[in-house]
């Protein structure tokens, strides 16, 4: 059964002097979107923005068609039976069922059903930090394994490929095709793959989660240089795929397509305000984002987190409060969270982002963009939010 719909709470208007209180702005979240909320992203490759070229990326929507390889070397033979690889990682496709309210379901089959010699020892190929040539050697020598032992690639919108344990491919990878260059192998032009690590054995099926979202276009959210969970804590796996609060942030299921154009409030323009009655993120339905743009490239997002379904573990609930900058790349805090100074000390294992859920009665300012959220009330499923741009 899929999760049920919240009743939401009646919409109320808040009348405040000097300010134009304005309906909410219909949102889009793929290419050609015409709301004033819908940032642009910068460049071709991964970013926040809502523009995504579904040439160079994966159209999240819809049932994807995984083919799952398994492969082993030279250096190093399979490990056990595949069948154990398999159950780490396939319980993903139920969390992405979840992630995205039904709209997107991971089909993984395995094209061959045991392991797949590769052609070249384990050291060849560059991990923990491969350069694209030597990620692309890795992802053609595979695929062509496989294609040698009758797998049929064309049935396939992405691939997995998952090397035996212990082996000197540590990290996990997103490779996406270079338009200019594509890989084809017996006549099937290669696309999106995400290739395994036996980092996998320590973060389980939310790594699927995490790669897979790259192929949607998604960046990194977690830091590239100094603390990596300085931006986001464990909120959003492409932070921190062990965090406690999981679930993709709002925005990223707006750029997905998972959330429709009448689930975004956006406040736009200077001298307005509006308010929300925002559904979790966890649950379908409702508003689930109030967006308060305050440049070409930057808005302050606010979004209802709840301790329900893929969020069930996270630290604290409420309204999380977050800036967006488009022109920020990967791995560089495109999108960080708002710590709440009025938190609760963290307990064991969270930390001070982890906590930084907004409570009715509290209010966040910020005097530069002149931007201010208050948090009215909530109850179990939705929190009342104000938002006002002066």
């Amino acid at each position: 059964m899929r999760r049920p719909l919240p009743v939401l709470l009646a919409a109320l208007l808040l009348a405040l002097l000097a300010l134009t209180t304005v309906p909410a702005q219909s949102a889009h979240a793929v290419n050609g979107s015409t709301s004033p909320c819908a940032l642009r992203g910068q460049g071709a490759g991964l970013n926040a923005g809502q523009n995504t070229d579904y040439t160079q990326f994966q159209n999240p929507i819809g049932t994807k068609n995984i083919g799952v390889v398994y492969v082993d070397f030279p250096d190093m033979a399979g490990a056990g039976s595949v069948a154990d690889y398999y159950n780490v990682l396939s319980p993903a496709a139920n969390w992405m069922w979840n992630a995205s309210y039904g709209k997107t379901w991971l089909n993984m089959q395995a094209p061959v059903n045991a392991w797949v010699r590769m052609p070249s020892t384990s050291n060849s190929y560059g991990f923990p930090s491969p350069t694209y040539q030597q990620h692309t050697q890795y992802v053609t020598d595979a695929l062509t394994a496989a294609a040698g032992a009758g797998a049929n690639l064309a049935a396939y919108d992405m691939f997995y490929i998952v090397p035996t344990a212990y082996s000197r491919i540590s990290r996990s990878s997103a490779w996406s095709w270079s338009p200019s260059s594509p890989v084809v192998i017996r006549g099937t032009s290669l696309h999106w793959v995400a290739t395994f690590g036996t980092d996998m054995w320590n973060w389980g099926y939310k790594e699927v989660g995490h790669e897979t979202a790259h192929s949607f276009g998604a960046p990194d959210l977690y830091a590239y240089s100094g603390d990596q969970f300085q931006y986001t804590g464990g909120w959003d796996l492409m932070g921190r795929i062990s965090g406690w609060g999981p679930q993709y942030f709002g925005w990223l299921t707006w750029k997905f397509g998972w959330i429709g154009d009448n689930q975004v409030v956006c406040v736009s323009q200077s001298g307005t305000q509006n308010t929300a009655t925002l559904n979790g993120v966890e649950y379908t339905g409702g508003y689930k984002l109030l967006v308060v743009r305050t440049g070409g490239t930057t808005a302050y997002v606010a979004e209802a987190r709840r301790k329900a379904y893929n969020d069930s573990s996270a630290c604290s609930s409420g309204v999380l409060i977050y800036k967006v900058d488009t022109s920020v790349a990967t791995g560089q805090g495109p999108i960080r969270v708002v710590a709440n100074p009025n938190a609760p000390a963290p307990p064991t294992g969270c930390t001070t982002l982890d906590m930084a859920a907004w409570q009715p009665g509290q209010t966040f300012y910020d005097p530069a963009s002149n931007v201010r959220f208050t948090v009215q009330s909530a109850d179990a499923y939705n929190s009342r939010v104000n938002a006002i741009k002066w």
